[in-house]
C-alpha cells in the first residue's frame, strides 16, 4: 500500500505514533494534544507553529484515507484520534520507530536514528538500524531512500519517501518554520555579518600599519 503525505500530514502521523508509544496513558489524542505535539520544541526539525485548523484539517484528510480514526469512548467528552498508519502499512516496531523519526526530524544518518529512536524501539546495534533501513528501501514502492553522502560526513543520510515517492525538489512546499526558527536564522545571519565586519576591520588596521611603516 502506497502512502502519500504532505509535510503537515507527516508531522501529524509522526507525532501520533510517538505519543502512542511513549505516553500510552494519554493516548488517543485530542486535536489540542496533537497540535502541542506537532509544535513541541524538542525532537522536532523544524520547530513549527501549526494552527489548530491546519492540524485538524490534516487529521481529517488522513482519516478519509484510513490513516487516523476517531475514538469515541463512553467517558470521552471531546473527540480523540488514534493513528492506524503503521498498521495499514504493515510496519514492524523497528520500521515504525525509524519512519516516525524521519517524519519528525527529516533526513538523518543511521547513528542519529539509532540514538533518537531508542525511546520508540531498542535497537540491538547500528547494524540492525542499517539493515532495517535497507529493507524498507527495497520495498515497492520504497518507504525510505539513502541520500548521496555529503562531503566530510561520517555516513550517508536516509530520508522517508512519503512525499509521493520522489525526493522533494528545491523550493517544494515544506513545513512552515516557527517564529523561533526565523528569529534564530536571522540571528545567525547577523552574527555572520558581524564576524565578517570584524575580519575586514582587522584587515584594514593591518593595512594601515603596513602603510604607516
Amino acid at each position: 500500500m502506497q502512502a502519500v503525505l504532505d509535510a503537515i500530514e507527516a508531522r501529524v502521523i509522526g507525532t501520533m505514533i510517538e505519543k502512542r508509544i511513549t505516553v500510552p496513558d494519554s493516548y488517543p489524542l485530542t486535536i489540542n494534544s496533537i497540535v502541542n505535539g506537532c509544535n513541541q520544541m524538542n525532537n522536532r526539525a523544524p520547530v513549527t507553529a501549526l494552527s489548530e485548523s491546519e492540524v485538524n484539517s490534516a487529521v481529517e484528510r488522513l482519516r478519509d484515507r484510513g490513516f487516523t480514526g476517531l475514538f469515541t469512548g463512553i467517558a470521552t467528552r471531546v473527540p480523540k484520534y488514534s493513528e492506524t498508519f503503521a498498521e495499514r502499512l504493515g510496519l514492524q516496531r523497528a520500521e515504525t520507530a525509524l519512519l516516525c523519526e524521519l517524519m519528525l526530524r527529516g533526513a538523518q544518518m543511521p547513528g542519529e536514528l539509532r540514538s533518537r529512536a531508542e525511546r520508540l524501539h531498542a535497537f540491538a546495534d547500528l547494524a540492525e538500524v542499517e539493515n532495517t533501513l535497507s529493507a524498507m528501501g527495497q520495498l515497492m514502492p520504497p518507504l525510505v531512500v539513502q541520500l548521496p553522502r555529503e562531503g566530510g560526513a561520517r555516513a550517508a543520510k536516509w530520508q522517508h519517501m512519503l512525499f509521493g515517492g520522489e525526493l522533494p525538489e528545491a523550493g517544494a512546499p515544506t513545513l512552515p518554520p516557527s517564529k523561533l526558527d526565523r528569529e534564530t536564522a536571522l540571528a545567525d545571519r547577523v552574527t555572520a555579518l558581524e564576524a565578517k565586519v570584524a575580519e575586514l576591520e582587522d584587515a584594514l588596521t593591518s593595512l594601515r600599519l603596513q602603510l604607516g611603516a
